[in-house]
């Protein structure tokens, strides 16, 4: 039997619907990310993060690389959710630079969104800032259209290849 966790990070509930969506599919327990120490790691076969993309950076992903050693032999995936679009130029680059030096963490990303209604302050004024810069460069219109207001672009079918990649052969027990 493959026990499944999936843990989410999430600051605007994206990676909370993509995390739910996954314990659904794949009969697996959700949990947030600041409950994870209830959580005994040990317990699970496989273990999905689903967190926010932020300049780079996947919310969580810091922390499930601290727990490698005591998760040795498991199965392990992070879902990188940002508001671009899914297969846009870089993005297979961007996120191998993201995984680079984890070979053990098989790593997927899904388009979420922004909900400006929802997000924080900081993350607001970034916001703000970024569509300041991009609106001083002509050949970013797209880019800035696409940040100008909130929008929600997650799909069922993003998680596709995390499910196919969870009902994979999984390690002997």
């Amino acid at each position: 039997m493959n026990r499944i966790l999936i843990i989410y990070h999430s600051k605007t509930g994206f990676s909370k619907r993509y995390a739910q969506w996954l314990a659904e599919e794949l009969n697996g327990r959700i949990l947030p990310f600041r409950d994870r120490k209830s959580a005994d790691l040990t317990e699970y076969d496989t273990i999905i993060l689903t967190g926010g993309l932020y300049a780079g950076q996947m919310s969580g992903l810091k922390w499930l690389k601290k727990q490698l050693p005591a998760l040795a032999g498991k199965r392990l995936a992070a879902v990188a959710v940002g508001c671009a679009p899914v297969g846009i130029p870089g993005q297979a680059e961007s996120m191998a630079q993201l995984f680079s030096g984890t070979p053990e963490i098989q790593g997927f990303y899904c388009q979420g969104g922004l909900d400006y209604e929802h997000m924080g302050a900081v993350d607001r004024a970034m916001m703000a800032a970024l569509r300041a810069v991009l609106k001083a460069k002509p050949d970013q219109a797209e880019m800035l259209a696409g940040i100008a207001k909130s929008f929600d672009g997650t799909r069922r079918e993003y998680l596709e290849p995390v499910i196919r990649w969870a009902g994979q052969a999984q390690p002997a027990e």
